[in-house]
């Protein structure tokens, strides 16, 4: 490919490729099961920006599919092998404390702001413009090239298992810009811990109900509980305030909200709020508020029984991430990142004697297997030198992590830079991404993808 060329290309179409972009991030894409029907599974808002991304890949006649509305692909060249690429449209809830309206896409001082400007709807964006680019530059190919687009990556990848169901062909090797550069060879295992325990604290002052947190890769930014008491509790806690309320009192905790691979970076509100409850000694402290706010504030899973680490990806992460409490029951989702040479069966056989001496039982487990591929595989080290020709940078190197990408769903995939420095990250508050790494990320992935479809 000849690279000025692409530039060019690229900087004749920047405005349109914003205009597009900000119709992708105004779609509110994320999953609300009560609006589900035919050819909507996940949703109003997620069926809005898939009807987005499908109109563009008509437009720029890229042959589009749609699969029922769980995903679609678009695909261009010729040969009887492929090479793919995998994002997503869905985005986790806006959560608080935006600048700009969360679903705004406006810009300011060249940035972009919007929930998914990063993750994933920016490297989706540029994915088409890096396949468009291909096709109308006349770019020669061995292996056609395919774009795979989900729209449940953030809840269950319900997107993935329908699409793999009814698309049985599969990529040689290929990427899923989800994640960092130059590109990820190992992703921890993820498992989701749903535990719950039944409780009775009988009547008197007591917590009446207790709820916080979205989703469970997000560290919870918001967090309430309604106590029975008939005076305002002196507890202070940074974060929580009570408000009077016809029953008693209630707490609010604020928090901040970060990407559930990182609870260290985000400030959780569950957490916050339990430490304003626990000095109050009510009945509900011994039955469960000690054990669940020593789980939550053990971010690497100690108070759980599993903490461990390996040499490839380090130490294990533990993120409460959704709790409820109804008087009757409390429940608790744990998103739990584990070491790529770690089990989950590993996992649960640290986690059950804990379980059997709190009281608590594992009701459910959302389960994904780590990924690890050597880093010297050929098609690995073809991505690294076209993201060192791009970018200029020849320090930073392949890692491992515990996010987790569609690079898990295939073989011979991994993830690569949905981003750049000074993009927003991901799951928080503000998230964005500038008009120049747009600009970059359609060059880089135009490039991979001729070099992998060429290799």
């Amino acid at each position: 490919m000849n690279r000025e060329q692409l530039i060019q290309w690229i900087d004749a179409h920047t405005d349109e490729m914003i205009r597009d972009f900000q119709s992708l991030l105004r779609a509110p894409s994320v999953r609300n099961d009560e609006e589900r029907a035919p050819t909507m599974p996940f949703g109003k808002g997620v069926r809005e920006a898939l009807d987005v991304v499908l109109a563009l890949g008509r437009q720029f006649e890229l042959n589009p599919r749609d699969f029922d509305g769980y995903a679609c692909d678009m695909t261009w060249g010729e040969g009887a092998e492929m090479v793919a690429s995998l994002s997503h449209i869905d985005v986790v809830p806006a959560g608080n404390d935006w600048t700009y309206p969360p679903f705004g896409a406006e810009i300011h001082d060249g940035y972009i702001y919007a929930r998914g400007a990063t993750d994933n709807k920016g490297a989706t964006l540029a994915s088409i413009y890096a396949l468009r680019a291909l096709k109308e530059l006349e770019v020669p190919l061995k292996r056609r090239v395919r774009l795979i687009i989900g729209c449940d990556e953030e809840s269950r990848w319900e997107c993935m298992q329908y699409y793999l169901a009814h698309e049985q062909e599969r990529p040689v090797w290929g990427v899923s810009p989800d994640a960092g550069w130059p590109f990820i060879y190992g992703e921890k295992g993820i498992a989701n811990l749903y535990l719950e325990k039944e409780v009775n604290t009988g009547e008197g002052v007591r917590v009446v109900w207790a709820r916080g947190g979205e989703r469970h890769n997000m560290v919870p930014d918001r967090a309430e509980a309604l106590l029975n008491l008939p005076l305002q509790p002196h507890t202070q806690v940074e974060g929580v305030e009570w408000h009077a309320d016809p029953a008693g009192w209630r707490a609010v905790a604020k928090g901040v909200s970060a990407h559930g691979s990182h609870p260290e970076s985000g400030v959780n509100a569950v957490v916050r709020l339990l430490e304003a409850i626990e000095p109050l000694n009510l009945p509900d402290n011994e039955q469960w508020l000690h054990t669940v706010l020593a789980w939550g504030k053990a971010l690497d899973g100690a108070a759980l029984g599993i903490a461990h680490s390996d040499e490839p990806s380090g130490a294990l992460t533990s993120n409460l991430g959704v709790f409820d409490y109804d008087g009757a029951r409390v429940r608790c989702v744990f998103n739990v990142r584990y070491p790529v040479t770690w089990s989950l069966e590993a996992l649960q056989e640290r986690l059950q004697p804990v379980l059997e001496q709190t009281g608590f039982r594992l009701a459910e487990v959302r389960h994904t297997p780590p990924l690890y591929i050597p880093p010297d595989t050929p098609f690995l080290q073809a991505i690294l030198q076209v993201y060192r020709e791009e970018t200029g940078d020849y320090e930073t190197q392949p890692a491992t992590m515990g996010g987790g990408t569609y690079a898990r769903v295939m073989p011979n995939l991994v993830a690569i830079g949905a981003g750049f420095e000074g993009d927003g990250e991901a799951h928080k508050a503000d998230e964005r991404i500038s008009i120049e790494s747009l600009k970059k990320l359609v060059r880089c992935y135009a490039r991979i993808l001729e070099r992998l479809a060429n290799l």
